[in-house]
């Protein structure tokens, strides 16, 4: 907090001479962060959001009004040393055991929109490979999985507010089977847009899902 904090200049009162300069205290700026998330909050307890999921925000948010901006320099980064290969120290000491599988959960991260490229739906559901998309790769991938081992190996996606519709519509195109199951979505939360200068919760009458937005993979 002690970006935030700032200095009072010395202040001449009447003619008794100066009045010493105070600093605001971290307690004081702790006051007007929490003051500023307090519309926030009510916006999102107004989506029956989870209180663990807007205390997570508070902190982030935070963060964001004392100035961080979450970028780690390149120059602070050592390399990592000593790091397992696959070839020469993970794979000799493999030993298949397919019964794993029956505690496995294969979870795909499909929360995103492909608004970078101009897209107003889940990339995933563009496609990569002749007329398949990544979550038709993803689904043969399942499906042979479970072909190979003889094991119904659980699936979810890891799905948001944006892609969810369009998802599981897919599947229940192209693979009811796993359409059907019970448990495949696994739902992020959503975390309101802010005004970059103000910090207020952002507002979009023509479509108030705009207001919204995932809260990334870190929300797992």
């Amino acid at each position: 907090m002690s970006g935030l904090v700032r200095k009072i200049s010395n202040l001449r009162v009447g003619t008794k001479g100066k009045v010493p300069a105070r600093p605001i205290s971290p307690a004081a700026s702790e006051i007007k962060i929490n003051e500023k998330f307090i519309p926030v909050r009510e916006k999102m307890e107004a989506e029956n959001i989870s209180q663990a999921a807007i205390s997570a925000f508070e902190s982030t948010f935070n963060s964001l009004v004392a100035g961080e901006t979450g970028i780690i320099p390149e120059v602070t980064i050592s390399p990592a040393g000593g790091l397992l290969t696959v070839e020469d120290d993970i794979a000799p000491n493999i030993t298949q055991n397919p019964s794993l599988l029956s505690e496995t959960v294969v979870l795909k991260l499909n929360g995103g929109l492909g608004t970078g490229m101009g897209l107003d739906f889940a990339k995933s559901l563009l496609p990569v490979k002749g007329d398949d998309t990544f979550l038709d790769l993803t689904a043969k991938q399942v499906v042979k999985m479970r072909k190979d081992f003889g094991t119904n190996v659980k699936f979810m996606l890891m799905n948001s507010f944006s892609t969810s519709s369009d998802t599981l519509e897919f599947f229940r195109k192209k693979y009811p089977e796993i359409a059907d199951e019970k448990g495949l979505e696994l739902m992020q939360n959503k975390v309101p847009k802010l005004d970059r200068e103000t910090f207020v919760p952002a507002t979009c009458e023509s479509d108030p899902s705009n207001e919204w937005c995932p809260p990334g993979h870190g929300d797992l």
